[in-house]
């Protein structure tokens, strides 16, 4: 289960809650919290906005794409954000992007 809490500066944490396991955190960038996440899957369907947006995540969560599986979690998470406003060449652009950023053993694992 994702919790989203807002934070200073309209940063957004999301916990994510396991039965046997401490939460873990990572921020996601301003433009997908809760009151946003529609604005974020707009701009996919502009090209200006939509570099715009990209540029906010990687600044955001660069480093947080290399971290195994959290990272992985991230990337599929605003990758499925990207994939709901249904424009291909965002989606593409959203991988080519953020994929190498990826810890690039546990990604071909998890694509197996």
């Amino acid at each position: 289960m994702l919790i989203f809490k807002l934070r200073p500066a309209n940063a957004v944490t999301v916990r994510e809650m396991a039965d046997d396991s401490p939460p873990r955190r990572f921020i996601l960038p301003r433009e997908v919290a809760p009151d946003n996440r529609s604005l974020f899957i707009d701009a996919m369907a502009h090209p200006l906005r939509r570099r715009i947006a990209f540029n906010v995540v990687e600044r955001n969560c660069r480093d947080r794409f290399a971290q195994g599986e959290d990272g992985i979690r991230l990337y599929l998470h605003l990758r499925g954000y990207v994939q709901s406003a249904a424009v291909d060449e965002a989606v593409a652009e959203f991988e080519r992007r953020f994929e190498p950023m990826l810890d690039q053993e546990l990604w071909k694992m998890a694509r197996l």
